[in-house]
């Protein structure tokens, strides 16, 4: 079912990339809303960016959305994970700058905020995409494959890097059944 927060939650930080203060105001949503958010430092009538992979300006070091207008949004990118991982398929996101806070690097903060006010869910459906048959892209030794599941959502992720602080690692998250604090 669709979800969204029972209350306003209000954020504030400072953005990672352009290191300027961000206050953003997450607003509870009616269903088939979407995740929207709306640029309040922005002089012009249409400052509303939905979050939609149509919507992607920018992908290298953050993730930024832009609408029609050319008003974008930078570094959604662990809201948007928070809202993932708690199913909040519905919100009006307020922000007085371009950039989302950083908080602490991950979607710890904003899972933490948004379970602290409360989710309400509606009665109506969530849409869901399926998958018919394994999608596979590869860049050199890099790729990433999905595949078909009537069953349940597992991620299984690996990273392998020269650094030896890094070095290799591993995961299998099993996104419907597992403890996720962690991966937040």
């Amino acid at each position: 079912m669709q979800k969204t927060i029972e209350k306003n939650v209000i954020i504030v930080g400072t953005g990672i990339h352009l290191g300027r203060p961000a206050r953003l105001t997450i607003k509870p949503a009616p269903t088939n809303h979407g995740i929207v958010f709306k640029r309040l430092d922005v002089d012009h009538n249409n400052t509303l960016i939905k979050a939609n992979f149509k919507n992607i300006l920018s992908g290298e070091l953050c993730t930024t959305l832009v609408n029609e207008e050319g008003i974008s949004v930078k570094t959604v990118e662990h809201l948007l994970a928070a809202f993932s991982g708690l199913g909040i398929s519905n919100a009006l996101i307020e922000i007085d700058n371009e950039e989302v806070p950083i908080l602490d690097g991950s979607a710890k903060v904003f899972i933490e905020k948004i379970i602290s006010t409360g989710i309400e869910v509606s009665n109506s459906p969530i849409k869901i995409i399926k998958i018919n048959k394994e999608v596979k892209f590869s860049d050199g030794e890099r790729f990433i494959s999905i595949k078909p599941s009537t069953l349940s959502l597992d991620i299984d992720f690996e990273i392998k890097y020269k650094n030896k602080i890094i070095g290799c690692q591993r995961n299998k998250v099993k996104v419907y059944e597992d403890d996720l604090t962690d991966v937040y």
